[in-house]
């Protein structure tokens, strides 16, 4: 019998690894939801000295990597890739589950 694939989000995954991939994708799903929230309390980035050219650094890095396409922004679209992802895996993982139930239940007859 050849082995069966769960696609998603590009990538091919064993249906045997199916659960394990949903794990490590909802894992890396709360890491980024911590660095995220992290990153969103250093939105008030403060000049280390009182002089211009530390208030224009602080005021640039935080539009650099809060505003826009920075790096809370990259952060929130690898989420929700992610969960489209687990998404994905938990349907597959639902409709094998199903046809195997169905499986047995034809076979034990």
């Amino acid at each position: 019998m050849s082995k069966q694939y769960a696609r998603a989000g590009g990538w091919r995954i064993d249906l045997d690894q199916v659960p394990v991939a949903i794990k490590i994708f909802n894992d890396t799903l709360q890491d980024i939801k911590a660095l995220t929230m992290q990153a969103a309390d250093a939105r008030g980035i403060r000049p280390m000295g009182d002089d211009d050219v530390s208030k224009a650094l602080a005021k640039e890095v935080s539009e650099r990597h809060l505003d826009g396409r920075g790096a809370i922004w990259a952060a929130e679209q690898l989420s929700t890739e992610l969960t489209k992802v687990v998404t994905a895996l938990e349907a597959t993982r639902q409709h094998y589950r199903r046809l195997e139930s169905a499986n047995r239940h034809t076979v034990s007859r």
